[in-house]
């Protein structure tokens, strides 16, 4: 399901938002700015570019290599000696260049594994709110927050 490359990158954001925990922010500021490393490292993660679907930095190194390696050949259609052109019928549709950034959940297996995960969280969170107080330690922490 994963690859070692997937793995490393989402330790990196689990690393990086303990850390993140660590700064002398408000408690409110060090959750949204963990979250969103989190956020942002798992995009990155599971992020496929291009065609035939690279990795971020695989995509980056062939557009770059594309960009200064020299050109070889010159792709040009030798001109017709006739003195008269026939319009084209046929019109051809434009292929874009830019393709949708597509994170690879559908093929990976991804969606039943995140359904379960999403049911185990939101039942530790009702239980936590209804039977261990959580709701009294969430309204402390909103009401601080919001004065």
């Amino acid at each position: 399901m994963f690859n070692d490359r997937d793995l490393g990158i989402l330790g990196a954001g689990a690393l990086g938002a303990i850390l993140c925990l660590m700064l002398p922010w408000s408690f409110g500021a060090k959750i949204t700015v963990a979250v969103l490393i989190l956020v942002i490292f798992m995009a990155v993660a599971f992020i496929r570019m291009g065609g035939d679907r690279l990795t971020l930095e695989q995509y980056l190194k062939r557009q770059i290599m594309f960009r200064f390696q020299p050109r070889r050949y010159s792709y040009f259609p030798k001109a017709a000696k006739s003195s008269t052109s026939l319009p084209k019928s046929k019109v051809e549709k434009a292929h874009s260049a830019v393709r949708p950034i597509v994170l690879q959940l559908n093929d990976a297996g991804w969606y039943w594994l995140m359904t379960a995960w999403l049911v185990v969280v939101g039942a530790y969170v009702v239980y936590w709110a209804y039977f261990l107080d959580g709701a009294k330690e969430a309204a402390f922490w909103i009401e601080h927050f919001i004065q």
